[in-house]
């Protein structure tokens, strides 16, 4: 049974171990086939060591090691206990789910980053008895105090952010992953009984037009049991996208802000150039979506900058979105024949209202 679960001795069983379905079946086909007062003998203490010797199987091991041995010995009454642990176990994963979504419309193009939001969506009872999920939101061991009730401290942040980078490195370029705060509450999900605790953001771009979908990422969540505790995974269903087209459908900002800062330096040699900041509450589109670069008498010569990035997650807002920021400078210099402007010329550049989509 250990070998068919990854390793022959228990304890050296680890997470990466794969197990072999098809030999569970020839366990209990050999315990059957025993003669009658032998099979009944051994089926029993087979089934008594699973929650006897449970506690020997590292946390994050132990819904696979009893989901595989009840399979053996299936309602047997020597595993009362174990069964009653993996009901348990089965119960807390009906109670907490984690949830993805993509910021904004799921055409999401190839050329441009686009956000997912990831929540962890748990019943108000599960929140109330774990004490809440904000350590998730935390990298305990970097910190000067931190309790765990019991169970081992964790950089849970790190964890999730290094698991998440693994899971989409094929398909997406990861440009960030930024948390909530820890002092995030949850708040209401809009069915009865649920509530969603905001987590994490992960700014990100397809790698090419055939990328169609979002694999799933999952959180390892921990919680006491009865052989001190438990690591069990849960992760996000896998979403579709449309990676197709260069540059996605536009998504819809608030609270844009630009600010425009003229360096005249080589204005006497016919040159300028100015440096663009936007922020706003969403992702900061494309220059050529924010401003007109087009200035009389001058030719932008180069364009430098742009990347996107989240600096912050408004935890206070029903969206949860992202305030994100982008930066450029623009170079130019003065056209052919004609007499350098006044610097103040560059303010007739066209600036956005305080709304816009794309």
């Amino acid at each position: 049974f250990y070998a068919a679960l990854g390793a022959a001795d228990l304890g050296a069983l680890k997470e990466n171990h794969q197990p072999a379905p098809g030999e569970f079946a020839k366990v209990k086909a050999a315990l059957e086939g025993l003669p009658a007062g032998a099979a009944e003998r051994h089926t029993a203490r087979f089934a008594n060591a699973l929650a006897a010797r449970i506690s020997s199987v590292k946390p994050e091991l132990k819904q696979r090691y009893l989901k595989h041995g009840l399979a053996i010995v299936g309602d047997h009454e020597k595993a009362a206990e174990a069964r009653k642990v993996f009901d348990y176990y089965k119960d807390l994963i009906t109670e907490i789910q984690l949830v993805a979504k993509v910021d904004g419309p799921d055409r999401v193009g190839h050329d441009e980053p686009f956000g997912l939001v990831v929540d962890i969506r748990h019943t108000k009872e599960i929140e109330r008895e774990s004490g809440g999920f904000a350590k998730y939101l935390t990298n305990q061991n970097n910190s000067s105090y931190a309790y765990n009730y019991g169970r081992p401290t964790q950089n849970y942040r790190e964890k999730f952010e290094q698991t998440a980078r693994a899971t989409l490195e094929e398909g997406f370029e990861v440009m960030s992953v930024t948390f909530h705060d820890s002092k995030v509450g949850s708040r209401g999900s809009g069915q009865n009984g649920w509530r969603v605790t905001p987590y994490a953001y992960v700014l990100m771009k397809a790698r090419g037009p055939e990328i169609d979908k979002i694999p799933p990422l999952q959180i390892d969540l921990d919680f006491l049991d009865t052989s001190g505790f438990v690591i069990l995974p849960v992760a996000t269903a896998a979403l579709p996208i449309d990676a197709t087209p260069a540059a996605g459908d536009a998504r819809e900002v608030e609270d844009l802000k630009v600010s425009q800062t003229l360096d005249e330096r080589e204005a006497g040699e016919g040159k300028l150039s100015v440096e663009v900041k936007a922020t706003a509450r969403g992702l900061v589109p494309p220059l050529d979506q924010l401003l007109q670069t087009d200035v009389d008498s001058f030719e932008l010569t180069s364009t430098e900058g742009g990347e996107l990035s989240v600096f912050e997650l408004d935890g206070e807002s029903d969206e949860a979105a992202a305030i994100s920021e982008r930066t450029w400078t623009l170079t130019y210099e003065a056209a052919d024949g004609a007499t350098p402007p006044q610097p103040v010329s560059y303010t007739h550049l066209t600036l956005p209202t305080n709304r816009v989509a794309g």
